[in-house]
């Protein structure tokens, strides 16, 4: 019984559908066509082979993405990376994950520590997959500056999972900002927030959870949750990686 329970569990998963956890969306709204030559780290993370959320490269075997789309994964093997690809579902090559970090202190109440390091099982050396830099240690992005958030994940709010990757821009906003937004939930240090306060219509939020914030070209964050999607008054959360820079180095040597 226990083995269909998780079986059908991950189906539901690999179908695009994410766990029932309140306020926790993955999705890109607002942003338009892109091509994987001008965002080489992207990577789709598959279950089963259908694409579950998004990730980065940032060495030759490793991939960030966010620990709430791994911590129903009972085997590694059941994951896989889709490098190298503008399509979601085809192209590029597909590399077996054999290993799973996810953050000690992560939380599925609160995603904080919301990170998750995947090992793939060979080197990755596949034209136009290439490693993004990582941020030095520190507090986080500056508020006002410009964050590229690229991914698959749902063109609406009600509507199917893109096909064609896709790019969308937000300012960051400050701390304060952000948790005057979000007055019922715990914005923390391991978390910042991005989005058009007041105007919404562009957001990420499902299918694009766990893929790349960028600022000036450096990783700084990963889709991890928010209120609804490109909701005026509530902006994208992302896990703060400036602030978990030293975990990653620890578990990876990257």
């Amino acid at each position: 019984m226990m083995k269909s329970i998780i079986f059908l569990g991950l189906l539901s998963i690999a179908s695009g559908q994410q766990r029932s956890v309140p306020g926790l969306d993955g999705r890109i709204v607002g942003g338009s066509n892109a091509t994987i030559a001008d965002f080489p780290y992207q990577v789709s993370v598959q279950l089963m082979s259908s694409h579950t959320c998004g990730g980065a490269i940032i060495s030759s075997t490793w991939v960030l993405t966010a620990g709430h789309c791994v911590e129903d994964v009972p085997i590694p093997s059941f994951l896989s990376v889709r490098v190298g690809s503008t399509y979601r579902g085809t192209g590029g090559q597909v590399y077996t994950i054999v290993k799973i970090i996810s953050h000690p202190n992560y939380s599925s109440k609160t995603l904080d520590y919301d990170i998750a390091l995947l090992q793939s099982s060979v080197a990755i050396s596949t034209s136009n997959a290439q490693p993004v830099p990582l941020p030095s240690p520190g507090t986080g992005p500056a508020a006002g500056s410009t964050a590229i958030v690229t991914g698959w994940g749902k063109l609406s709010e009600e509507g199917p999972l893109s096909s064609i990757l896709q790019v969308v821009q937000l300012p960051v906003i400050s701390q304060q900002s952000c948790r005057s937004a979000y007055t019922t939930s715990a914005i923390t240090d391991r978390m910042f927030c991005a989005g058009y306060l007041g105007v919404g219509g562009k957001d990420a939020c499902q299918g694009d959870s766990g893929g790349p914030v960028v600022v000036n070209g450096v990783l700084v964050g990963l889709v991890s949750w928010g209120d609804g999607c490109a909701q005026p008054d509530f902006p994208g959360v992302f896990t703060n990686l400036p602030v978990l820079r030293a975990w990653i180095t620890i578990n990876s040597g990257v």
